[in-house]
């Protein structure tokens, strides 16, 4: 009996043995914590993001303006006009200047990044979008473009760097209310700005393995 038992073992025993081991394995595998693969958030409104965008969408207009200065006699050279040189005053023009500068200039106009509005896609993968409507961002007048003054003055008047620099600025004013009077030039701004954000998010949703679209928002939320 006993030599039976021991040939039993002796010749199952590499067999019971090699069964438990692959049993001990295959709950080892089992009950291991699985790593799970996460999708990496993509934040569409993110800052950086939408300020490159605007940016780029940023639209530059190039003008060619005239300044104009005028001054008229006041004071001591009107009462010169009126009286020293009276009837003659109407020719001796004594403080009167008047002169043109022409220039050219830039006018930048785009959308302001922080009150764009960009909604996570909804279940039909809808992101809704606000853009505030665009506006003037910066005027450049290049003072190295700026022409010989032509000029009227009367006697005794001459035409000062202050009057040009006035001049200059009153100019620079002016291109930057024309601009923000230009409707098509502001729209076309605003239109930059949503085309590129649309492929911004177009291609957001593909990299997410998703297809979104785009519904944009005439108010902010």
């Amino acid at each position: 009996m006993k030599r039976s038992i021991k040939r039993f073992w002796r010749k199952y025993l590499p067999s019971i043995l090699a069964g438990i081991i692959t049993c001990a394995v295959a709950a080892g595998i089992l009950f291991l914590p699985v790593e799970k693969k996460v999708t990496p958030e993509f934040n569409l409104a993110e800052h950086s993001s939408v300020n490159a965008i605007c940016e780029l969408a940023t639209l530059k207009s190039y003008y060619h303006n005239v300044a104009m200065y005028e001054e008229k006699p006041d004071g001591g050279n009107k009462f010169m006009n009126d009286f020293v040189f009276w009837p003659f005053g109407g020719y001796t023009k004594v403080g009167y200047k008047q002169f043109w500068l022409e220039y050219s200039g830039i006018v930048e106009t785009g959308i302001d990044a922080g009150l764009i509005q960009i909604n996570e896609p909804n279940t039909n993968g809808v992101v809704q979008v606000y853009v505030p409507d665009a506006k003037v961002l910066n005027v450049y007048a290049d003072e190295n473009s700026l022409t010989e003054p032509l000029s009227e003055q009367g006697w005794f008047t001459t035409i000062s760097g202050k009057n040009k620099a006035d001049a200059f600025a009153a100019a620079q004013s002016a291109m930057r209310q024309e601009a923000e009077g230009d409707q098509a030039l502001l729209r076309k701004a605003k239109d930059n700005a949503k085309l590129l954000l649309e492929r911004y998010i177009l291609a957001a949703g593909k990299e997410m393995g998703a297809d979104w679209s785009v519904s944009w928002l005439d108010n902010p939320l």
